[in-house]
């Protein structure tokens, strides 16, 4: 009996790991992660010329191709 179930449960575990490494191996495409992807300028003066640095990052596993950049 102890063997029958210790057989299922290995079973059990190589299903998930298989099915794990299934997902794993599926391309996702390019994903955009952008930290802190809004910033608040305050009030800002005529003339002046705020600047800020966004962290872009691809998380994906192809190529981003970033191709207009519109601010708001």
């Amino acid at each position: 009996m102890v063997v029958k179930k210790t057989l299922i449960l290995m079973l059990v575990f190589a299903a998930v790991a298989i099915a794990s490494a299934g997902a794993a191996g599926e391309r996702q495409g390019p994903r955009i992660y952008v930290k802190d992807a809004t910033f608040d300028f305050g009030t800002v003066s005529p003339g002046s010329q705020p600047e800020h640095i966004f962290e872009i990052k691809n998380v994906g596993d192809e190529v981003l191709d970033i191709r207009r950049v519109q601010p708001t």
